[in-house]
């Protein structure tokens, strides 16, 4: 189990394997605010040997793997959203028809917040980051994740309806150079 997912969306959870797409596409769909933890950063140093090579390569796959849910998730509330404006513009007796009902279920104007935690790893730690589970362990990954949920809820932006198109805010601490 390489990632855990948070989030707060009615009732709190911890899961593994990012389950993102699961809160997102749960029903009914409500405005949501959710903390995805990652293990692995994208951003990494250039390996220098074949441990480092090992190390590297588990990043990039898992959290690639966290990227492409994320787009395709963005993706689809767009086209949710877009259907939800185009529908307001049909006349009623348009909006009767079965076909339109099944357009109008799958449309709608929910917003997400999506907090992006991503793990930065100490240097002893090495490639048994996804199966090494020690209380030790586990302290130092709650501490840091705690340590950055605090630092990005002094940002209210995180908290504010996303005003874009398709409805999604993201919010990184590194990314958005807020550390």
């Amino acid at each position: 189990m390489s990632r855990s997912t948070a989030s707060i969306t009615g009732t709190a959870g911890l899961v593994s394997n990012t389950p993102l797409q699961w809160v997102l596409d749960s029903r009914p769909r409500k405005d949501t605010l959710a903390f995805q933890v990652d293990l692995w950063d994208a951003r990494g140093q250039l390996p220098k040997d074949l441990d480092q090579s090992d190390l590297r390569q588990k990043e990039i796959r898992y959290s690639s793997r966290t990227r492409a849910g994320l787009d395709q998730f963005k993706q689809a509330q767009h086209l949710r959203r877009a259907l939800a404006m185009l529908l307001k513009e049909l006349p009623p007796e348009q909006l009767a028809r079965s076909y339109v009902q099944t357009l109008c279920a799958e449309a709608d104007e929910t917003v997400y917040n999506l907090v992006q935690l991503i793990y930065h790893a100490n240097k002893y730690e090495g490639t048994a980051r996804d199966y090494e589970f020690s209380r030790r362990t586990m302290e130092e990954h709650w501490a840091a994740g705690h340590r950055d949920a605090v630092q990005t809820l002094r940002h209210p932006e995180v908290l504010q309806r996303p005003k874009n198109p398709d409805g999604v805010f993201t919010f990184d601490l590194i990314r958005d150079g807020r550390d």
